[in-house]
């Protein structure tokens, strides 16, 4: 009989080993897990960590995962919810793309970091197992964005969420953890693909993003672990789950999808294709962001100074950093996907990290100001350039005494063609876990982290994000 689409990617999730791995893929892994542990710390303070933890308290779950920062020890799903969270509040996660060019994104694969480590630690995984299970997120996650068109592709257009894909392929990791044969894989990701489709809303350019936006990835990972789990008891789920009748290509993509695509095996490896973000700010911005900042830094423009700020981008992130409703923006989820508060701050502080985005920041007249002299416009020849998803900008700015100066960045910083180097990601991870605990901690991650494949238990690592009691207190 032919095989299933979930049989498929159950086959392709069981048989790759650590060993087939190149070093460079092997680094690679742990540049994106040191990376989304630092975004971790954070979105450690935000509100819907704090929520999340709150509640993780009153539902006393077995004590077999660590929640970051605190160490509260609960269920691998609950330490999934609140550890994703963490990581998605900043937008400052990679971003996936499918080749070096980057032209079409597939999402942030770096969210699937959280989930592994819930499950491993759980399963006291080692280091290789996690490795591999962490390159196999990133190649699977980006195999089914590509087979819907990228993250623009079919369900955002049909209003639904990318992330949408998550429980599919969280279901097939966590089976792997848990050790589960191809049968029993392939029927956690029929369970889980069956019961979370994520509305667009939380995304989209015409409403007020909110608090939920940062579940849309960890709930569909709770999802595909509840699934794995629900399998490796016998539970069992349509195999067709995909490519079926009332199935989810039928329902969901409008029949859009490129199943051969799902079919096909595995080519090259994504992870190498991972952009880590050198500011803190949607991925579409980061052309535009790094000319603004290579202006007033080259030309020392004073914030009292300018007279006009012309920004040029491609058609996608106009549609979604440009709507006039985003011009005064009000919450940190629309402020970061706004030109007219991301660039006001960058002129005025010359950078654009977590701090750029305090309520006192989201609050400032300085800001509000700026913002009324940033005007946004598309061009179709960036589209062409360099791909409508890698976010190159081009902006102009004029001095009151009527001097003009320009700038294109074509690839920012982090761009697969112009990497973030060690050093650069380790210092992105000081900035923000140095909140929370002393060089000689940092130093341990960063150490164990680089020697991941050396790890017996993952716990090892784990145990190493707790922040000391007296330090989460002054926080």
């Amino acid at each position: 009989m032919t095989k299933t689409i979930a049989e498929h990617l159950a086959a392709e999730a069981k048989e790759l080993t650590f060993h087939e791995l190149p070093p460079e893929v092997v680094h690679q892994v742990k540049r994106s897990v040191l990376d989304t542990l630092g975004v971790g710390f954070g979105g450690y303070l935000s509100e819907p960590s704090r929520i999340i933890q709150s509640l993780i308290k009153e539902m006393n779950g077995p004590a077999e995962s660590t929640v970051f920062g605190s160490g509260l020890k609960t269920s691998c799903l609950y330490a999934t919810l609140a550890n994703g969270v963490m990581v998605r509040y900043l937008d400052y996660m990679d971003r996936a793309f499918l080749t070096k060019e980057a032209r079409i994104n597939v999402g942030h694969n770096g969210e699937s970091i959280p989930p592994i480590l819930a499950v491993g630690e759980r399963q006291h995984s080692t280091g290789q197992e996690v490795i591999t299970a962490i390159v196999l997120a990133y190649q699977l996650l980006s195999k089914v964005s590509d087979s819907m068109g990228g993250s623009h592709g079919v369900l955002d257009k049909r209003g639904f969420s990318r992330e949408t894909r998550s429980p599919w392929i969280i279901a097939l990791i966590a089976g792997r953890l848990l050790g589960l044969n191809e049968e029993q894989m392939a029927n956690a990701l029929a369970v889980a693909g069956c019961f979370t489709i994520e509305l667009g809303i939380l995304q989209s350019p015409k409403e007020e993003m909110t608090m939920a936006r940062n579940l849309r990835f960890p709930c569909g990972a709770y999802s595909g672990i509840l699934g794995a789990l629900l399998a490796q008891k016998g539970f069992k789920g349509p195999l067709n789950m995909v490519e079926g009748h009332h199935g989810f290509n039928e329902v969901v993509a409008g029949g859009e999808i490129d199943l051969e695509k799902l079919r096909q095996p595995r080519k090259g490896w994504s992870i190498l294709y991972t952009w880590i973000k050198n500011l803190a700010s949607n991925g579409g911005a980061q052309g535009l962001l790094e000319a603004t900042l290579t202006l007033v830094k080259e030309h020392d423009i004073k914030p009292e100074d300018v007279a006009e700020v012309r920004i040029k981008t491609n058609s996608i992130v106009y549609e979604r950093h440009a709507n006039p409703a985003r011009r005064y923006p009000e919450t940190k989820y629309s402020a970061d996907h706004s030109c007219y508060y991301t660039v006001p701050v960058a002129i005025l502080d010359r950078a654009v990290g977590p701090e750029q985005f305090s309520d006192e920041k989201l609050r400032d007249p300085r800001v509000r100001e700026l913002a009324e002299k940033v005007f946004v416009e598309p061009d179709a020849k960036l589209d062409l350039s360099s791909g409508m998803e890698v976010g190159a900008g081009i902006v102009e700015i004029t001095t009151k005494k009527g001097q003009k100066y320009s700038c294109q960045v074509l690839q920012a910083k982090g761009h697969p063609m112009n990497p973030m180097t060690d050093a650069d990601v380790e210092e992105k991870f000081r900035s923000m876990a140095g909140k929370f605990m002393n060089e000689k901690q940092m130093r341990q991650i960063i150490d164990t982290v680089y020697n991941l494949e050396k790890l017996d238990d993952i716990g090892q690592l784990v145990k190493l994000l707790v922040v000391p009691d007296k330090i989460l207190q002054k926080s």
